[in-house]
């Protein structure tokens, strides 16, 4: 019976050895897992570095941003619009705030715009044109003074409305026995009443189907002739 108990005590001496390797092995598969878990937060931390790095990397834009006048060294300058514009009209007195008998300056303030000389001339006779602000207009100057407005194409009409391409028969409606007609029927003229623009006048030139080419206004006798600084 002793002896059945010794090899009963051997059973269990080997089954409880058996018992604890195979608990340890048990233990050293699940902390095999959990290492391999834990490995995760190492590459979480690894690309969260990579992220940080690329946004140090990546350039500020906030502060870079440049408008179009610094990146390409343009400026906008604001210009005050010439006070002589197309919508200005002719009359005995001149065009809009240009008036017959200013001198050159004065008539480049009023008009808010510098005149530049034509090619040919004179100092006692010279023709100039706006910059900008009034098409076709040519203002004569004689010894320093504004004597005659051409206005050769454009908008521009007289102040009843008469410019390039209306009707001899209109303008004659319109003014009746003001107006005086050339002999050569080529150009009509308004004549004034009022005994401040006696020495004023406001001329058509035609073409032979009675159509209007241009039209002026002046002091006599610069206004007459039909080509100003002419001498003739």
């Amino acid at each position: 019976m002793r002896i059945a108990n010794g090899k009963y005590s051997a059973h269990k001496i080997v089954f409880g050895l058996i018992a604890s390797v195979a608990l340890t092995g048990g233990c050293s598969l699940s902390s095999t897992a959990s290492d391999s878990t834990t490995t995760l937060p190492t590459i979480t931390t690894s690309a969260a570095a990579s992220d940080s790095t690329a946004t140090d990397d990546a350039p500020t834009t906030t502060s870079a941003i440049q408008s179009a006048a610094e990146r390409y060294g343009t400026t906008t300058e604001t210009t005050t619009p010439p006070t002589l514009t197309n919508d200005d009209t002719i009359t005995t007195a001149g065009l809009g705030p240009v008036r017959i008998g200013q001198t050159l300056a004065e008539a480049q303030e009023a008009a808010g715009v510098t005149f530049n000389a034509a090619s040919t001339g004179s100092e006692a006779c010279q023709y100039y044109t706006p910059a900008a602000g009034a098409t076709g207009a040519a203002f004569m100057v004689v010894n320093g003074e504004i004597v005659r407005v051409d206005i050769s194409s454009g908008p521009i009409t007289s102040k009843s409305g008469y410019g390039i391409g209306a009707t001899k028969e209109a303008i004659k409606a319109a003014f009746g026995a003001k107006i005086e007609e050339s002999s050569s029927g080529d150009s009509v003229t308004f004549v004034p009443v009022t005994d401040g623009d006696k020495s004023m006048r406001v001329i058509w030139e035609l073409d032979a189907t009675g159509v209007v080419t241009s039209l002026r206004t002046g002091r006599i006798p610069h206004v007459t002739a039909k080509v100003g600084c002419s001498g003739g």
